[in-house]
């Protein structure tokens, strides 16, 4: 205990000395071997050497121990070892099929009697040389647990601490997982493949958006291992504070291996959608093949190996959701005539109901129709060429209430095409003894084609055929120049190419509405809580991004120091044309103003019946670039045979987007004037350095050519120990704290992509549309592209509408900090339980910076004394810009803490499992119930001076989450009859359960805060102090998820019913509906004499068939407010799958 007690004391002076932390790895693609010897007294032998063999490849490495009696072999590649001893004095001591697993230290120690008696060898379950969180996931679970989409990510949600959808197998494509690690946002995770940087840097998140291309998805088949590193990692780490995730690839071994598979779905197996057989539609179809093959072994044996690698998916699907769409719809009949329609919707036939209302006030439907417009009748009307109603009439009829229309539910299902081809090829060259180079290159190509185009229409006839394409290279060479000292040189290239080609198939002449540009097409149309349909945007858009990565580092080990250092550059190549709503979108707030569609002045209200119009017109192609520099040094101290010390530091320079032809201009409001001249200012205008036009009075040119001054102080110290609490190596207590800086994504920077002077977003809402029409909803109308570049000044009465960033953008980061206790219960089970917390600082966010300013007689405000909706504009901060203008900012924090707790059974007796729980709460300022959390740009809600009264729990919440991931594998029997062993032989199974709470939130109200201008949407909801949610379960709340008693209308300034206040409800104060679900697979190996076997193998996703609600509208003034219309996973899939193995 005395010597406890004073590695207790090291232990407290090194933190007072070093308040920095982090976990213990390798590398990115390597893992070691360390360890201790001792004599069969357990004293320390101090003369030995040490010899490893890699079993695969007959690869060798040596090393002595030091006076310590340690040793340690660093960067070795992945796979089974063989460990050999030898000392003078002592037996030989040599020890089999020691694992070594990337990112991470395997212990071993060895106990040498000096005779001939059995040498006990220790590996131990416990992980005292690392302070990380997180697990490694090699290719027997890969393979063994059912997984959705054969998509490892989906194996991510596996370890407490992370949060995560339950995957959907009817997804269409890939479905790759965007998680949550320790209350991080879905864009600070980094993912590596083979050691090198395999993000696309255009979204930073595992999934892709339109033509922004998501991660590339290796077949399992051809994934050796992934370490799943949740937080604390060190300092050789950086790039995000999520989880650190590093992929890598088979290589191939001396012997000839490989693999051929099938894996087979159809919809005749599987259960209906929910949705679908309530609204008495058939089975979504589902039909899909997944095949594929390996081959790898020896070019030249002990010297050169290949392996290949194949997979092929081919998927028509029906129940993804860019097919599978339910949509609440007024109820329409095949009458569309405006009699019928005026007799059906005028609120005079309806007394005392406000559903039959337009939300402008004033004129409302006439009850013969005759001031039905023309727009809304010949829309109502329009027939695809197939015969059918593009706005069709529900399916099923809902309950008739008396605060809104009569409204039914249709569920549409049109099977989405996919393919995909993918081709892995890796090479490994055994140059000398102490020098290995390794090749790996990964393409894939998926042609995709959706009928319900992005987040955007809900109703069919809206579709995009889309081309995702990923290339992945990396070259490594590993040098040892000396047995302690190791080197690895990476180079690597990732690029992803994205083209999107939408459908439009009502064109605007056809029913009289005017567009924003030369573009023929319909604008985008959506009626608050009904349907959606167009697509805002261009017909053809696209994206590529080129990443090139060079990356050294060394190691060196020396007494009880291991250290290691390295450095890292990146250059990213963004280029990308999205055009920004140039077909225009329409937001109408209900039916009835659809079915009115006039303006301000005709229909005597406060607003236009068209309550939000959009649209831009310009130069939108943007060819952005971005350098990032790293550099590391850490150092593992291995202070006692009880404690260890890892300590580091980081420094990451990660280099604002810049764009090659100057295209990234922005507004500063600190050096803007808030009044213009009547002949209009460029007051506030900044353009990058490299811009080559001339400038305008007012506008200046900034000093760098970034679209913000580019961070140089992003210093990441970190410091963690691990203790043995106990002589027998059970107990050890584990700790760490530690800075992890994010590199901000290029979504940040395509905020400005349709604004002056290359090209212009007018957006224009509530009183700022006044003059709109069904007709023509854009007032004033759009300046041609061909008139770009083209400054925009700001004149007084003016709205220009700007969604900028800030030019002094930091670097947001994340203050880290666990304290974990782990158990060993023989070689093969581990108990965990631990606090994980972090602290986050500057994150980025969005806010509107020309809220409108509230005025009194005491306090006049440009004039202005009082506060309406007709005086928004008076009373700006900056004259001449739009209210609801935006600027990203990096101004944001929130908070996470969690208790954390494990079991994990390592193979033993053909049992293998992992079982989680984690207790966590994570707040933050920019939750939004989930509408922009996935591109790091939330909204503040309500006041937007004042961001931490929009604190509240985040997106990422869920307080409760467990899972069990299990596989085990039947014995053999010991039964006299060979036909009854055949039968019972070759038996396994696997499963994966997980129960979760639901996600928080935020119920908003359009209509509330009118007075201060900002954006529909974000203002919250006003609250009766009544209890949000209904009674009852799910399943009976669909059709009312919330109490409607629990709300009202926001409060009015004056005696002005438009003009509101912000409403009172806070954020994240209710739940969605929580998740479980529960995947299964049976499997049957057949022996094929000898070469190889046959596994029959059967899965069942979502096995009891539960419905997993979606969240429910949460828009206080929408027709389907409290409607439930999804579910978020899929119904119960079943799978079939044949594959050989030699």
């Amino acid at each position: 205990m005395k010597i406890l007690r004073q590695e207790i004391r090291i232990l407290l002076v090194a933190a007072a000395l070093c308040a920095t932390a982090t976990a213990h790895a390798q590398d990115a693609a390597t893992g070691a071997i360390a360890g201790t010897l001792y004599d069969s007294s357990g004293a320390v032998i101090t003369k030995a050497s040490i010899d490893v063999l890699n079993e695969q490849t007959h690869l060798s490495r040596s090393v002595s121990v030091d006076a310590r009696g340690d040793f340690r072999l660093p960067y070795l590649s992945p796979g089974t070892y063989s460990v050999l001893v030898q000392a003078d004095g002592f037996d030989h001591g040599a020890k089999r099929g020691i694992p070594v697993i990337v990112g991470e230290v395997t212990s071993v120690s060895f106990h040498l009697p000096p005779g001939k008696v059995d040498i006990v060898v220790d590996v131990d379950v416990t992980q005292p040389q690392t302070t990380s969180l997180g697990r490694v996931v090699d290719e027997s679970t890969i393979k063994a647990l059912p997984l959705a989409n054969r998509n490892y990510t989906q194996i991510l949600a596996l370890s407490p601490g992370v949060v995560v959808e339950i995957p959907n197998a009817a997804s269409l494509g890939r479905n790759n997982q965007n998680v949550s690690a320790n209350g991080g946002g879905t864009t600070v995770n980094n993912f590596q493949f083979n050691g090198i940087d395999a993000n696309n840097l255009s979204q930073n998140s595992a999934s892709g958006y339109q033509s922004e291309v998501g991660l590339a998805i290796p077949a399992p088949d051809v994934i050796q291992e992934f370490n799943v590193q949740t937080g604390g990692y060190d300092a050789a780490y950086g790039r995000g504070s999520g989880a650190n995730v590093d992929v890598i690839s088979k290589s191939g071994t001396n012997q000839i291996h490989g693999s051929l598979w099938e894996f087979f779905r159809n919809d005749m197996l599987n259960a209906n959608d929910f949705f679908a057989k309530m609204n008495a539609q058939p089975r979504p179809v589902l039909k899909q093949n997944q095949f594929g093959g390996t081959l790898g072994g020896p070019i030249r044996h002990n010297k050169t190996f290949f392996f290949f690698g194949y997979q092929g998916t081919t998927q028509r699907d029906g129940d993804a959701s860019g097919s599978l769409q339910t949509a609440i719809l007024p109820q329409l009949t095949s009458d569309r005539s405006a009699a019928t329609l005026g007799a059906q919707f005028c609120p005079a036939n309806y007394p005392g109901n406000p559903g039959y209302l337009t939300s402008a006030g004033g004129t409302q439907i006439a009850c013969d129709g005759s001031n039905i417009n023309p727009v809304a009748l010949a829309l109502l009307n329009y027939k695809t060429s197939g015969g059918k109603y593009a706005i069709p009439s529900p399916q099923t009829l809902l309950p008739s209430t008396d605060s809104q229309i009569p409204i039914g539910e249709s569920t549409f299902s049109i099977p989405a095409q996919y393919r995909e081809d993918q081709f892995t090829v890796n090479l490994d060259q055994a140059m000398s003894p102490v020098n290995q180079l390794s090749g790996r290159f990964f393409y894939s190509r998926a042609p995709t084609t959706v009928a319900f185009a992005g987040s955007g229409p809900n109703i069919p006839g809206w579709g995009t055929s889309e081309l995702d394409q990923n290339t992945m290279f990396v070259l490594s060479d590993t040098h040892a120049f000396h047995a302690s000292l190791i080197n690895i040189a990476r180079l690597g290239y990732m690029r992803f190419d994205g083209f999107n080609k939408v459908q439009q198939p009502i064109a605007a002449a056809s029913i009289g509405i005017a567009t924003p540009g030369p573009l023929p097409e319909i604008p985008g149309i959506a009626v608050n809580g009904l349907f959606t349909i167009g697509t805002p945007g261009q017909p053809i858009y696209w994206q590529n991004t080129n990443t090139y990565v060079w990356q050294d580092t060394i190691s060196f080990t020396h007494g009880r120091h291991s250290l290691r250092a390295g450095i890292e550059f990146k250059r990213h190549q963004v280029d990308v044309n999205v055009p920004f709503v140039e077909d225009g979108f329409l937001s109408i707030n209900t039916f009835a103003d659809l079915l009115l569609g006039e303006s301000a002045a005709q229909n005597g209200g406060a607003f236009s019946n068209v309550f939000s119009a959009t649209a831009s017109s310009g130069i939108f192609p943007k060819y952005e670039r971005y350098t990032d520099y790293a550099g590391f040094a850490e150092d593992d101290i291995k202070i006692s045979q009880r404690l260890t010390v890892n300590a580091g530091i980081r420094y990451e320079i990660f280099g604002a987007p810049s764009e090659i032809q100057g295209r990234l201009p922005t507004f500063d409001p600190t050096i803007a004037t808030a009044a213009v001249p009547d002949d209009g200012s460029l007051s506030g205008f900044v353009m990058p350095a490299n811009y080559k036009g001339p400038l305008p009075g007012g506008a200046i040119r900034s000093g760098t050519r970034g679209l913000w001054s580019t961070p140089y102080t992003d210093i990441s110290p970190r410091l963690g120990f691990s203790l043995r609490l106990s002589e027998q190596h059970h107990l050890l207590l584990r700790s760490g704290y530690g800075i992890y800086y994010n590199r901000t994504s290029g979504d940040v920077a395509e905020t400005t992509v349709a604004q002056p002077p290359y090209a212009f977003d007018q957006f224009q809402a509530g009183a700022a549309n006044a003059a709109a029409t069904l007709q023509q909803p854009y007032v004033p109308a759009l300046p041609p592209a061909a008139s770009f570049p083209l400054f925009l000044p700001r004149v007084p009465g003016g709205g220009l509408f700007l969604a900028e960033v800030w030019p002094r953008l930091r670097d947001s980061y994340v203050q880290q900090y666990n304290l974990n206790l782990q158990y060993g219960l023989g070689h093969s089970t581990l108990f965990e339980v631990g606090y994980v917390g972090s602290a986050s600082t500057h994150l980025t966010g969005q806010t509107e910076f020309n809220q409108a300013l509230l005025a009194s007689p005491s306090n006049p405000v440009n004039g202005a004394t009082t506060n309406t909706v007709e005086n928004v504009v008076q009373r700006l901060p900056f004259e001449g810009i739009a209210p609801g203008s935006y600027i990203v900012k990096t101004a944001f924090s929130a908070a996470y803490n969690s208790l954390q707790t494990s079991v994990t059974q390592r193979l033993s007796h053909g049992l293998e499992f992992l079982g989680s729980y984690t207790w966590s709460k994570e707040l933050n300022v920019t939750s939004d119930s989930g509408a922009l959390s996935n591109f790091e740009l939330g909204f503040v809600t309500n006041d937007q001076t004042n961001p931490r009264q929009a604190r509240g729990l985040g997106n990422f919440d869920r307080a409760n989450r467990g899972v069990l991931s299990l596989t085990y594998a039947l014995p053999r029997p010991a039964l006299q009859m060979a036909l009854a062993r055949q039968l019972l032989s070759g038996w396994g199974f696997s499963i994966v359960a997980v129960a979760e709470s639901g996600t928080p939130l935020v119920i908003t109200d359009m209509r509330a805060g009118s007075i201060y201008g900002n954006i529909a949407g974000f203002s919250r909801a006003e609250c009766t102090g009544a209890p949000l949610k209904a009674s009852g379960s799910t399943f009976s709340l669909l059709q009312g998820y919330f109490d409607s008693a629990a709300f009202t209308t926001a409060p009015i300034v004056g005696g002005d019913p438009n003009s509101t206040l912000f409403g009172n409800c806070g954020v994240g104060n209710i739940r969605g509906p929580a998740q479980r679900n529960i995947d299964f697979a049976a499997t049957r190996t057949f022996p094929v004499k000898e070469l190889g076997n046959l596994q029959f193998r059967a899965e069942f996703f979502n096995m009891t068939n539960t419905a997993n609600f979606g969240n429910p509208s949460t828009e206080l003034s929408s027709s389907s407010f409290g409607f439930i219309t999804n579910t978020t996973t899929n119904p119960r899939i079943v799978q079939f799958a044949l594959k050989y193995s030699y």
